[in-house]
């Protein structure tokens, strides 16, 4: 396995890391066939938030590095956005937007589904 998955921080991961590294890779695969993937998009950088592979907050855009409890303010600001409550940051695409929601809500085992379907058999 990958070190940088390895290193992330055990409160910011609830899922095992084979699982948070496999999404991240068929999140990036998916991308790569559809460039325009919003959803996809937002996943994605969400999961390079968590992993520290980006600075960059996945809602605001801001130079925030991800810590449990900005990870639990970025799920809600992503919820605002997808919900649109009253309080939700402007200008955020909401299908990004659900994309990092999904992703923040199962690393932080606030949802049991994984942002993208991850294979469940192995080749051989």
């Amino acid at each position: 396995m990958d070190e940088v998955y390895l290193r992330i921080p055990r409160g910011r991961l609830q899922v095992p890391a084979e699982q948070f590294a496999a999404s991240l890779n068929a999140l990036a695969r998916r991308l790569r066939v559809d460039p325009r993937d919003r959803y996809a998009a937002g996943a994605l950088a969400c999961g390079q938030w968590i992993a520290d592979l980006t600075a960059r907050h996945p809602v605001t855009g801001d130079a925030e590095p991800c810590t449990t409890e900005r990870l639990a303010s970025c799920q809600m600001a992503a919820a605002a956005v997808v919900y649109g409550w009253a309080w939700a940051p402007s200008g955020v695409d909401p299908t990004w937007a659900t994309g990092v929601l999904a992703m923040a809500s199962w690393t932080r085992g606030a949802s049991r589904r994984p942002p993208i379907a991850l294979s469940t058999h192995r080749a051989a």
